[in-house]
């Protein structure tokens, strides 16, 4: 073939075709761009806390009222919600130092008086619960336990560090050897004694650190040990044994199931080596009411929360089997919420209500004249005819300033007296109540003729007159000097009217069991004996059964009397609790937003991209894609090619799939676009939908693409 002959031969031919990779250089990419990327670098941004744990400075809070709030209201809000949340904090940090203190005294004293010269290696089984995400605190305050109070090396290993033991053995010989020892003497225990090199594997590192600094026990800790292969295990205990004439190993194994279980799952020969002692773990739902009790329900609690977000918060708990860590986590995200986002929630804090006439503005008296409880308070002024002072409190601002004062001041005694409804109902109940349950209640405005209410009322009536006096004089004492047990101060006198009636009622109940003791006849009310009779009457060989009334005492009649009259006053007593979402002005100082703490902390993130692919203009803020009106193919290329996805089948051919791509890109006249520039964008758009988990490659055709996800679901 000639030269000329195969110059035309090659006609048409482009070498690109048949290459698998080529670079893509953009038509419209700029000449004078250099190639050389920009160097990466590190830069410190400050990241808000939002754990349990930890400073809130880094939160810097910003002006509301579309920026008219003064910075001095700013500086309060972000004052209040800083000494709020570490007054908060500090409390939950006690409750947790308390509460695994039994558990770490029991398996420190275990430690310490562990003296063994066999080969049984002494062992705690530290039986923690289900919760396995709690297990990290106990362990972490054990570790720090032991560095103080034992003479010798601790290590606490995870399941994520057991690949095989060489690597267990690895981590365990570098974290126990780093504990005190610098690099020269890890220099020295690396090397044996006849000078050779030990592979940081070998026992005889920890031999010669324990050696040199005379430890007592070496506590090796195995955090989840139910994740660990129960093998593995298994050698490591057999190995420990072997050692145990030159290095003390104790071992402490946390168990979320039982002993049983996991003895099953450890080899005879492992079982026979361990020398054990079982250690019980408060549970976390014990943990996670006394936090609640102090956190939220107690007199002191800066911010309360309302009945909706605790019900979320408890349902997230229960359903996820959240740890005790995510509960503060989001409590002191609603705190945040609360003081970053409400421009009136510098009005929680008392010490502010002295120069509240300086500080607050016309811009938040409009803000109050539009909160609901403000106008249920107007409504319940025009109902009950007070139109003068309705109209003074809508256009005086004097008149509004006074009454913000009054409910800010009259709010502090309306909460104590719901919390000592709640004690009361707590501490005289015949059963334990839930007070979680319980507070919702009370928060609600649910209270009165509730099951809780019915409960004391019912055990009430049941009472003896010996019963029932103990029952007044304690009921007397929790409303006038409170209760000690919660920290909840008493009322005094203040609530005149129920005092006055147990103070009628205690002497003659009194005076009645004493006449009981005297004539040795016991004295019961109608609700506690039957009212009525069995009566069997045979008339011409037929038995008919009749009912008719029991005969009453006068002693039992008069002790009937005064039982429905304490009845009576107690049902009086607690429906006469405002509902604290009726209080107004509680958007200050009460927090029951759901939406926030839903959004961030339960995200549903496949909506989320659902509605993004589908309505892109939603997000973008480009000229072309404001609207819902605008050309489909001005909008990014996986929306386009999410578009088309919900118009098709099972299975999506590749090539039909390009062929409408590329005639919506690049068809349109005004939208003339590159062939081959189409096709990189259709490749990203795909590449961005396999990475979301929207299609893959179908196994049964080459050429097609498998649906694997369909909107809605």
């Amino acid at each position: 073939m000639s030269d000329n002959d195969e110059i035309h031969s090659h006609i048409g031919i482009d070498s690109l075709d048949h290459q698998p990779v080529y670079i893509y250089a953009p038509a419209y990419a700029s000449d004078d761009v250099s190639t050389r990327p920009a160097k990466r670098r590190k830069v410190a941004r400050a990241q808000t806390v939002i754990s349990g744990t930890g400073p809130a400075q880094t939160l810097k809070f910003e002006p509301l009222l579309n920026g008219l709030e003064s910075p001095e209201c700013v500086a309060l809000r972000q004052q209040t919600f800083e000494h709020a949340w570490s007054m908060t904090d500090k409390q939950i940090q006690s409750i947790l130092n308390e509460a695994n203190e039994d558990t770490l005294r029991e398996v420190t004293a275990f430690i310490n008086n562990t003296r063994t010269a066999s080969a049984r290696v002494p062992t705690g089984f530290i039986v923690t619960g289900p919760n396995i995400s709690s297990h990290s605190l106990l362990f972490k305050q054990l570790s720090k336990r032991l560095k103080t109070e034992i003479n010798g090396p601790n290590v606490v290993l995870r399941s994520s560090d057991a690949m095989n033991l060489k690597a267990v053995l690895k981590q365990l010989i570098r974290n126990a050897t780093h504990q005190r020892s610098g690099d020269s003497d890890e220099e020295r225990l690396s090397s044996g004694q006849d000078g050779r090199k030990l592979l940081n594997y070998d026992l005889e590192i920890l031999h010669g650190y324990v050696k040199a600094n005379g430890s007592q026990a070496a506590v090796i800790a195995f955090q989840d040990s139910e994740a660990f292969d129960s093998s593995l295990i298994s050698e490591l205990v057999n190995l420990f044994s072997s050692w145990m004439d030159r290095i003390p190993f104790v071992l402490l194994f946390g168990i979320a199931t039982s002993l049983d279980l996991f003895h099953e799952r450890l080899s005879k020969s492992a079982s026979r080596f361990l020398d054990g002692v079982q250690f019980d773990v408060e549970q976390t739902s014990s943990v996670l009411e006394r936090i609640f009790q102090k956190a939220v329900i107690a007199p002191e609690a800066p911010l309360r929360l309302g009945s909706a977000l605790v019900s979320s918060l408890m349902e997230r708990q229960h359903d996820h089997v959240q740890s005790v860590q995510s509960f503060i986590a989001a409590l002191k995200y609603a705190y945040m919420s609360h003081f970053y986002g409400n421009p009136l929630s510098w009005l929680s804090d008392v010490s502010a209500y002295e120069s509240l006439s300086k500080l607050i503005q016309p811009h938040h008296l409009e803000v109050i004249k539009t909160l609901p409880s403000f106008q249920r308070m107007v409504e319940g002024l025009v109902e009950n005819k007070q139109l003068t002072r309705a109209e003074a409190l809508l256009r005086d601002d004097k008149a509004l300033l006074k009454e913000i004062m009054n409910s800010l001041e009259s709010k502090n005694i309306l909460i104590i007296q719901l919390l000592q409804a709640m004690s009361i109902l707590s501490s005289f109940s015949s059963e334990s109540l839930n007070k979680i349950d319980l507070y919702m209640t009370a928060f609600q405005g649910g209270l009165a003729g509730s099951d809780f209410v019915k409960q004391v009322i019912g055990s009430l009536k049941r009472m003896a007159p010996d019963d029932l006096v103990k029952f007044i004089e304690g009921l007397s004492n929790c409303i006038e000097n409170g209760n000690s047990d919660v920290n909840l101060a008493g009322l005094g006198d203040e609530d005149d009217e129920l005092l006055t009636e147990l103070r009628k009622i205690q002497p003659q109940v009194a005076a009645l069991a004493i006449e009981s003791v005297k004539t040795g006849k016991p004295i019961r009310n109608s609700y506690a004996i039957h009212s009525k009779g069995l009566r069997t009457t045979v008339i011409a060989q037929r038995v008919q059964l009749s009912f008719e009334n029991s005969t009453l005492s006068e002693q039992d009649i008069e002790f009937t009397a005064l039982v429905d009259h304490l009845t009576a006053c107690l049902e009086k007593y607690f429906s006469k609790l405002q509902n604290p979402q009726e209080i107004f002005l509680n958007e200050a100082w009460l927090y029951d937003w759901t939406i926030p703490q839903k959004s961030v902390l339960s995200p549903r993130p496949r909506e989320a991209i659902e509605l993004a692919l589908s309505t892109p203009y939603q997000y973008l803020s480009c000229e072309c894609c404001e609207s819902a009106e605008g050309l489909l193919s001005t909008h990014p290329a996986a929306s386009i090619l999410f578009q088309m996805y919900l118009e098709t089948g099972s299975f999506i051919n590749i090539f039909d799939l390009w062929s409408a791509f590329l005639e919506m890109v690049g068809g349109a006249k005004e939208q003339k676009c590159d062939e081959r520039d189409a096709l990189v964008i259709f490749y990203r758009g795909l590449a961005d939908l396999k990475s979301l988990g929207i299609v893959k490659q179908s196994k049964k055709k080459a050429d097609h693409l498998a649906k694997i996800a369909w909107k809605g679901l």
